[in-house]
This record gives structure tokens, sequence and C-alpha cells, in this order.
């Protein structure tokens, strides 16, 4: 190779290179700029309360350890061994829980939900550390409770409350973790939406389930739905093969947004069953 297409050759690689680094930094500046919009939908107003659904509730506030007021909403149960407290999804607010309200209170067990930081009547901006931290309040209030169970706990996480969920059994004492719809972790689950594209490598929230699942040794009860079409079968699936022993996996024929407590009757009698096989009730 003659001197001159040495030279050409060389510039030719920088180009390219100082070429992808723009694209990867441009990317990079562009999925910060819009991951919080695009991975967290809170909606400010509240539509409709448990007194809508005929339940009894209280509405309270308690304070995260970074300051921040939430929102939460305590079902109680007449003679309730369990309480339930409920990590809920990326979207909407406490509203959207009216069906797992009455559910659960018609099971006869305490049920805890709360709006994390941005939802709701709940102040501050989400992120990761922000969505544990809330869960981890929630918890501490929960403990604070003379009408709670410290010992019969139970961690339920829905869709992006999965991650929320088995954090918190990292951080608690609890008696089990059930995780609904979840994903693996937000880089997996963004690396099937983005195909090809190194999608998963630039985003910066990870929300990373499984490695928390495999140091999770309490009781889990994973399910999902088979035609779910926002969080794959194959990664509810996945989460509960790398999950860490005692566990047990509930598939339903649903999609993602499907409502278990729709066939409540069929899901009364499975949760029933694994709170009886561990001890729980």
């Amino acid at each position: 190779m003659r001197p001159s297409e040495r030279r050409r050759l060389k510039y030719n690689i920088k180009i390219i290179f100082f070429t992808l680094l723009y694209v990867v930094v441009f990317a990079k500046a562009l999925i910060l700029f819009t991951e919080e919009k695009n991975l967290y939908l809170p909606d400010k107003v509240i539509t409709s309360t448990p007194r809508n659904a005929g339940v009894n509730y209280e509405s309270l506030y308690f304070r995260t350890d970074d300051r921040q007021s939430l929102n939460g909403w305590f079902v109680p149960a007449k003679d309730a061994g369990i309480t339930i407290l409920y990590c809920r999804g990326r979207g909407g607010n406490l509203s959207d829980n009216l069906p797992q309200v009455k559910f659960f209170h018609e099971m006869g067990v305490n049920f805890f939900v709360f709006d994390y930081r941005g939802y709701g009547n709940s102040s501050g901006r989400p992120s990761e550390k922000g969505l544990y931290k809330d869960a981890q309040a929630a918890y501490d209030y929960l403990m604070t409770r003379k009408d709670v169970d410290k010992n019969k706990m139970v961690a339920y996480g829905k869709s992006l409350g999965g991650p929320v969920a088995a954090n918190l059994c990292l951080t608690r004492k609890l008696a089990a973790l059930i995780v609904e719809g979840s994903f693996p972790s937000l880089r997996t689950y963004v690396g099937d939406v983005g195909g090809l594209l190194p999608i998963r490598w630039l985003v910066s929230e990870k929300f990373d389930a499984i490695s928390k699942m495999r140091k999770i040794h309490i009781p889990k009860l994973i399910v999902h739905g088979m035609d779910d079409e926002v969080i794959t079968f194959p990664e509810g699936r996945l989460l509960f093969n790398e999950a860490a022993l005692p566990k047990e996996f509930l598939p339903f024929d649903g999609t993602h947004d499907d409502s278990l407590f729709v066939t409540s009757a069929v899901y009364k009698n499975k949760l029933n069953e694994f709170f009886l096989k561990y001890h729980i009730s």
C-alpha cells in the first residue's frame, strides 16, 4: 500500500470512528432526555377511591428518607393475618387499583397500595433509586401499625413494580414475594423491543430484577400472562428460571392488562395454597 493510500485509510477510519462516537453520544443524550417521559407514565388526578367499590379504607401520607411525601391507601380486613404491600406498575395512579383493592379485601387480608413519587398526590419525580426508597418507606410505615402482623407481610410487584418489590425483599424482612407480569431487567426488555439496535446499553435505569431474584430466599410466586404483549411470556419464564428456591410459577390465559382479579376464584385458590404451603396464612 502506497503512503498516500495509507494516509487516506487512516483518515477514513478516523471519520468512521468519530461519526460512530457522535451517534452514540447523541443517542445516549436523547435517551437520557426522554427516558423519564417514556418509562414513567404518572397521572396526577385521582378519579376514584375504594369507596367507589364499597370498601372502607384509610387515605394517608408517609415520608421517605429523602423527604418526599407519598400517598397510600390502607385497606384493612377483619381479623387479617397477612398484609399485602403492593408495588404498582408504571402508569396511572392509585385510582387504577380498585380491582386489586376489592379482591384482597374479599380475600380477608390487609392491602396497602401507594403512589410512587410523582404519581397521584405524591411529591417528587420518579427514578429507579427513588422508587426503591418509596417501597422501603411504605414498608417502614406498615411496621408502625398495630393492626399489621410484622411476620406476615408479603411484597407484591406488578410489571415495573416487580423489581421494586424484589429490591424491597433484599433490604427488609418479608414473608414472601409475588411478582406479576414483570421482566428480568429493563435492559433485557428494552433490548427485545429494540431488536438489533444496541439500545439496552444506553438506558440509565436498570431495574435488574433477575439479579435480585437470585439472592431472595423467601418463598416466591411468579405470575405471567401467556399472551402478554407488553412483557412477553418467555421473559416471565426466564425470571422464574433464574430465581432462587423456593419458588412457584403460575401462567394464566391473558395479556398484560388482563387482570387476574377478574378470574378471582381461581387466583384466590392459588394464593391460599401458596400461603398455606409456606405457613404464611
